[in-house]
């Protein structure tokens, strides 16, 4: 009798090839960042971040989808950002210089307050999802990690315009007060609106703007 058990555990499709992207550029960055090339590291966290923004929208086209197909995704998606948007930010630190070990707690606090944010929303999610009566989710309680995506390139380019003064002391020190701040936002309990494709396409545009706008001012402003 022939066997219906695939060969490999896991999902493989177009459903959940924007997680995998995500984790993949993620690494990426991780291993660039450890060599001290935390502007890569940068661009793979925005490509991490623009793979999640859309990874929801492209599995929700499936129409065939189990329920373990579902909840497979759900958990791999947040299992990926503990990754790109958890680790791999930590790394960028790294990367820039930020190598000594009272650094470190920065690091670890960014990290676990990532974590903290990540299964708080999988349990309220789980929770909502339970309830019947519940609608679609219009809001966060806190700031999303995938965030990072948005508020640590800007964080970074900022930071690498003083990377001449005082041994990149200012650079180090911006990005601290950048980590801190968002390792706070993840924890503390505020109403953040869900922005649905429209929205995230305005959100992507406009960090574009800010993003070119800070680079050719670092570029023929702040040269280093």
């Amino acid at each position: 009798m022939k066997s219906d058990r695939k060969k490999f555990v896991g999902f493989y499709h177009y459903g959940v090839i924007l997680t995998y992207i995500s984790v993949i550029a993620a690494i990426v960055g991780i291993c660039f960042s450890a060599m001290g090339r935390s502007g890569i590291g940068i661009i793979c966290l925005l490509v991490s971040g623009v793979c999640d923004a859309f990874d929801g929208a492209v599995a929700k086209t499936r129409k065939d989808r189990t329920m373990q197909d579902k909840m497979f995704g759900e958990q791999i998606d947040s299992l990926s950002d503990m990754v790109a948007f958890g680790v791999a930010p930590a790394m960028i630190g790294f990367g820039l210089g930020m190598r000594e070990w009272y650094w470190y707690p920065v690091f670890a606090v960014f990290a676990l307050c990532a974590l903290i944010r990540l299964a708080y929303y999988n349990v309220t999610e789980e929770i909502r999802c339970s309830d019947e009566n519940a609608g679609e989710r219009t809001s966060f309680e806190g700031l999303p990690v995938t965030n990072v995506a948005v508020a640590l390139p800007v964080f970074w380019l900022v930071a690498t315009m003083f990377l001449n003064y005082w041994n990149g002391l200012v650079t180090k020190l911006i990005m601290t007060g950048a980590y801190l701040l968002i390792a706070f936002l993840f924890v503390f309990r505020f109403r953040m609106p869900k922005l649905k494709t429209k929205g995230l396409l305005i959100t992507i545009a406009i960090l574009t703007v800010i993003l070119v706008s800070l680079f050719l001012i670092k570029k023929y402003c702040c040269p280093v």
